[in-house]
């Protein structure tokens, strides 16, 4: 729990942090070695990662087995914000469910699961940025390349994603499951690319995932240039 005696002071970030008020991370490399990363625990709390480093243990060359835990989390929480904060090495970057009215600002998710020599299939849900049941929320202006999923968006409705990017990844860079009246401008979905050098095929990668049950939302200006497809449509997910 943020127990600073200064609430002005920056707090350093620890393995299972729980945060329940208004903080700033002292910037600096954190390496949190079993996965343990951050949980918010309160409505209406702005966390300012200040250019604070999670490090969890995946890297890329220890093969996909070695990303454990979430860099960031919170369930069931509304009006959070989170900027300036880079989050790297989990299996998930940053994970809301059953939320409401967050704002994600100006944050890097790079380089959290990522499997890049993986067959045909969807593989798990982990990457750089999951939404479950979550509404009304703001993905703004953050990167999130060399995931496996860039962005994901399960059953969560009426959010905005804009001037982002979440290109490179190794199998969708934005996935819609069950999602609907969301408005999505600006961002960068290119290279949603998993093939080796030699194929004619990619293995099932795409920019762009449209899942059944993903209803009115509104697409501007989005790179989903260079995929394994651009824009992949398909009935799925249980209809």
């Amino acid at each position: 729990m943020t127990d600073n005696t200064d609430k002005h002071l920056p707090v350093q970030p620890y393995p299972g942090m729980v945060i329940t008020e208004n903080v700033t991370l002292k910037p600096g490399i954190y390496e949190l070695p079993t996965g343990d990363g951050i949980t918010i625990a309160a409505d209406n709390v702005t966390i300012d990662g200040n250019g604070a480093i999670l490090v969890g243990p995946g890297q890329e060359e220890l093969g996909p087995e070695s990303y454990v835990g979430i860099g960031v989390s919170g369930q069931g929480r509304r009006g959070v914000a989170i900027h300036n904060l880079k989050v790297q090495g989990f299996q998930m970057g940053l994970l809301i469910e059953d939320g409401e009215g967050w704002l994600v600002e100006d944050n890097d998710f790079s380089g959290n699961y990522h499997d890049p020599d993986y067959g045909w299939g969807d593989g798990p849900n982990y990457g750089g940025v999951l939404l479950v049941r979550t509404h009304k929320t703001t993905i703004r202006k953050n990167t999130g390349r060399k995931n496996w999923n860039g962005l994901e968006l399960r059953y969560s409705n009426g959010n905005v994603i804009a001037g982002n990017d979440f290109s490179h990844s190794s199998n969708v860079c934005l996935k819609l499951w069950n999602a609907s009246d969301n408005l999505i401008s600006d961002n960068d979905f290119s290279y949603g690319l998993r093939i080796s050098p030699g194929e004619v095929h990619a293995r099932d990668s795409t920019s762009l995932l449209v899942e059944s049950g993903s209803n009115d939302n509104k697409f501007y200006r989005n790179d989903f240039t260079y995929g394994g497809d651009g824009i992949f449509i398909r009935v799925l997910n249980g209809w």
